[in-house]
């Protein structure tokens, strides 16, 4: 159960530290960037400190790691083909 909740918090920090990017394409209107990356940081840490109640320091920190290059690979390659211009149907 630790590790879903510490994989969930690593997986909204990547969120949010994207959010933050002046370039996301996610949402239209940008929120306060500074927040976004502080509290993206914030979680990436919290998910850390529960991985490490559950696996040793090395492997906690690169599951976190991982994680983080999932999203932040994935999700602005997902947020540009959700934001495509579409060609209309004849």
């Amino acid at each position: 159960m630790i590790s879903l909740l510490g994989s969930l918090l690593a997986l909204a920090g990547s969120i949010l530290l994207y959010l933050a990017v002046p370039n996301q394409k996610l949402v239209a209107r940008r929120p306060a960037p500074r927040s976004l990356a502080g509290l993206g940081w914030a979680a990436l840490a919290g998910a850390l400190a529960l991985m490490l109640l559950w696996a040793g320091p090395a492997t906690a920190f690169f599951i976190v790691a991982t994680i983080a290059m999932l999203v932040l690979t994935v999700l602005p390659v997902a947020a540009a083909w959700l934001r495509r211009p579409r060609a209309r149907a004849k």
